[in-house]
This record gives structure tokens, sequence and C-alpha cells, in this order.
């Protein structure tokens, strides 16, 4: 066989192989775009009151806020923040708060300070109280500039937009994908009814609803994590049950290279020396103004950090000088402004255990229960 003929017939074999996983992808695809998942997911929750999510999971402020809007009759209370928030689930407040998480992935406090600006300005009426992290860990304090554009209105919402094929073709050819395909083609192998499953997966918008381990309701409106309660409570917290926990065994491991040099907590310190960005303290500020002005509180906590990392960084010599200048700038600014600022940094000063987090810095409801009793306890002025 000749060099040329060997290529054609590899080349043939693979696209022999591809295609179908391909064409199969591209109908999972057009599933995702044919629904309006965020409000379909959505109105199930809010009939349900379980656990549910829209794709991506990475990109909720759809989802949530189609939440927020069917939640705000019967809230005074909003947590703020990126996935380090999530975790704090309503009960974990005082009596006369009831509270909805609008913490959403990868949301910097830029855009946590116009959400709150503009649930200020129209749902004030209502919200009496602001839950705002100032998470120096992911480096979001350091992080100055204009605030972005916030529209929290379900109207503003868009319907799904389908992408051009190619961007289609890549990600049906992407590995989550075929991961996925392939856990899904095994499921409906095992199934009794393997035309129902089937149905299930490229026509409905959603898997069949089912129990959590704790017994509550979950459905979910995408493939990935299918099955495993993943996604967001009625409450907005997260459930993180697609993530493993640190164990008594490898937090000692886990400590150690969070506190490394090269780690991203220290990376954070190192950018600006530990100094906060003044004009996004002016931000924070200008919110405390509205928010006074329309007899809104606001409480602003450091976020937890796994068991011993706090006290390493702050023993380190490539990161200790820096934090403690973040620590004392926002205590400095917090004191100028007259808010109480809570530092759940050191949470195994707060009662947390290193197997209350999935990694360094994402503490779990039972961590967060203890740290927002004492935060709340600390403040001057009890709800």
């Amino acid at each position: 066989m000749s060099p040329r003929a060997y290529t054609a017939w590899v080349v043939g074999g693979c696209l022999a192989l591809l295609a179908p996983v391909v064409v199969l992808n591209l109908l999972l695809l057009g599933n995702d775009y044919r629904h309006d998942k965020n409000r379909l997911a959505s109105r199930w929750q809010q009939e349900s009151g379980g656990v549910t999510y829209a794709p991506p999971i990475s990109s909720n402020r759809a989802f949530k806020t189609l939440r927020l809007a069917d939640r705000l009759p019967g809230i005074n209370t909003l947590v703020f923040g990126s996935s380090t928030a999530m975790s704090v689930t309503a009960d974990a407040l005082p009596p006369g708060l009831s509270a909805y998480n609008f913490a959403q992935s990868g949301n910097s406090l830029l855009n946590v300070i116009s959400e709150a600006q503009f649930v200020v300005q129209h749902f004030g009426d209502r919200v009496r109280w602001l839950v705002i992290p100032l998470d120096w860990a992911l480096g979001f304090v350091y992080q100055g500039g204009a605030l972005p554009p916030t529209d929290l209105s379900v109207a503003q919402l868009a319907p799904p937009v389908v992408p051009p094929l190619a961007a289609q073709l890549r990600e049906a050819l992407s590995l989550p994908r075929i991961t996925t395909l392939g856990v899904a083609l095994r499921d409906i192998a095992g199934a009794a009814d393997r035309a129902a499953a089937v149905h299930r997966l490229f026509v409905e918008p959603a898997g069949a609803p089912y129990r959590c381990a704790d017994a509550a309701m979950a459905r979910d409106y995408d493939l990935t994590f299918r099955g495993l309660c993943v996604g967001f409570r009625a409450d907005g917290s997260a459930t993180f049950a697609d993530q493993k926990r640190v164990t008594a065994t490898t937090a000692q491991s886990v400590v150690a290279q969070a506190a490394s040099a090269s780690s991203q907590y220290a990376m954070a310190l190192a950018r600006t020396a530990g100094q906060p960005d003044a004009e996004l303290l002016h931000h924070l500020a200008v919110l405390l103004r509205q928010a006074r002005a329309r007899d809104i509180r606001v409480v602003f906590f450091l976020p937890p950090l796994l068991p011993g990392l706090d006290a390493r960084l702050l023993a380190s010599a490539h990161s200790g000088e820096q934090l403690r200048r973040t620590k004392a700038a926002l205590t400095a600014w917090a004191a100028q402004q007259q808010v109480p600022l809570f530092d759940a940094g050191p949470a195994e000063q707060h009662g947390c255990i290193a197997t209350e987090f999935i990694d360094a810095h994402h503490a779990l409801p039972v961590c967060y229960r203890k740290i927002m009793a004492r935060l709340f306890a600390a403040r001057p002025s009890k709800p």
C-alpha cells in the first residue's frame, strides 16, 4: 500500500469513527438551542423548590436573574459575590433575614457593586440587607475601573443564541462533550425503556426529576452532571455535589501548595503589593451612601480560607507584608465609612475545619453557618 493510500485509509477510518459522534453531539447541542433552558429551569424550581441549573453551569447570570424576580416578594436579603460565596444558605442568616444567594461563578467585585446598586435603586423597597464579600484571594479587591452596566430586569434577557456551525462543530468535537456523550449512551444502553431514554436525551429539555441523597427533588436541564444533584438550591446556594472535599489527610498538602510563592493567592497579592484599588473602594463607598439613603444595611466580610492558609500566608516572606497591607487598608476604609468588616479568612478561628472545604477558597454551607453566626453576632446593630 502506498503512503498516500495508507494516509487516506487512516483519515477515512478516523472520519468514520468521528462522524457519529459529531452528529449525535450536534443533535444534543440543537436541543440546548431549541429550548430556553434558563426559563424552563427557573420555572421548574419555582414550582418544585428543587435543585436545578441551566447550562452552562459556569455562567449563571440569566438563571439567577430569573430566580431573583420570582423570589423578590418573599425575601429581604441578597447575598452577592462569586463562587466563593455560593455556599451561603438562607438558613445561615439570623431570624428575620430571608435571603436569596445571587452569587455567580467568576463574578468580580466590580460586577457585584454594579448589581448591588441596581438592587438598591430598583428593589430597595423589598431588599433591606446586602451581604457582600470583599474577596482578595481571587484578586477582586485589586481590580479597579468603571462599573460595568447592569440590568437585572427579566425583560432584558434574550433567548438562546445559536452559534455558527463552525463553533458548534468545535464544541461537538471537544473532549468534555465526547466524554459526556459516552456516559449518556452507556446510560441509554442500560435503560429499561431505551426509546424513552433516547427521547429524553435528544428531544426533551431536561432529564426526569429524581431525589438527591438528602431527599431534595432535583432536575437537570443539561446533560453534564446529570443525576448528580449539581446546581442551585431554591435559596440560590450551590450544592457543589460534583466536587471532592478536602480531607484531613490532604489538608496539609493543599495548604502548603496554596501558600507557596507561585500560588494564585500569592500572585494576587503580588500584582499590586497588596494595595486594594482606590477606585474600587470609592465605588464601594458610593454604594454605601446609596444604600444608607434607602435605609438598607450592607454587610462586608472577607471570605473564609482553608484552615491554616491565612496564617501561613501572613507568616510567609513572599506574601506576609502584602496580605497585612490588604487587611489594614480594608480595615481602615471600613472604619472611615463607619461600617463593620468581618474577617472570615482565618476560618479555623470561627470554628471551621478542613473537611468543610472543597479547596483552598471554597467553603461549604456547614462552615458558612458558623461564619455568618459570628459575623452577625459581632455587628453592633443586629437585625
